[in-house]
């Protein structure tokens, strides 16, 4: 389980906005940490004569890859803070608990909503920061939009962690989904759950 930490922005329900902003800082702040000293490795080597780029290669080589690396988990951070700016953006933050912690899978934890929701549908929920352990305070429930058989995002009180959640069985639900109307579907759309998004 991940360490409680109270959030440095409102965790009620309220606002998400300040955990969009919170988020998106880190993870910028993390790219500014190493992605940008990786990519400073690599550029010095042609700031050097000729003669003596042979012997920067190999710095400049891991300088290179160091930046592609965390380019990658940039990029990967930013998508799924964006992925759930789109949620919060177009469902309501509703409270939902308490959580079913299910199994542990390959690094993954699955939960599943308390039967007040009238089904019961396995999520996989994504920490955007990829912070080890799990929310701790997430089993009491979570301040979640969007809608079971498409998914959706979440904030857990206190901690202010933000999880990305859709169906873990995304085919099984296919069916919940196809029946579900015009209006979810199209809603589900617009937040951009409608399809399965890679994690």
């Amino acid at each position: 389980m991940a360490e409680t930490v109270p959030a440095p922005y409102v965790t009620d329900g309220t606002d998400f906005r300040g955990a969009l902003k919170y988020h998106y800082g880190i993870a910028l702040r993390r790219f500014a940490k190493f992605g940008i000293p990786c990519a400073v490795i690599f550029v010095q080597m042609y700031l050097w004569p000729m003669e003596y780029r042979g012997f920067l290669l190999p710095v400049a080589i891991i300088g290179f890859l160091g930046f592609m690396f965390t380019s990658i988990l940039f990029y990967a951070r930013m998508s799924m803070i964006w992925n759930c700016s789109r949620v919060f953006r177009t469902y309501p933050l509703e409270f939902r608990g308490p959580l079913e912690q299910g199994r542990l899978e390959n690094r993954k934890q699955y939960l599943r909503f308390s039967q007040q929701a009238g089904q019961l549908v396995t999520m996989l929920p994504k920490d955007p920061l990829q912070r080890s352990g799990w929310p701790k305070r997430a089993v009491d429930g979570v301040w979640f939009a969007g809608d079971d058989p498409f998914g959706g995002a979440a904030i857990v009180p206190g901690t202010g962690e933000l999880l990305f959640m859709q169906p873990s069985e995304w085919h099984q639900t296919a069916e919940a989904r196809e029946n579900a109307g015009g209006d979810r579907i199209t809603q589900a759309k617009r937040a951009g759950i409608k399809k399965a998004v890679r994690y």
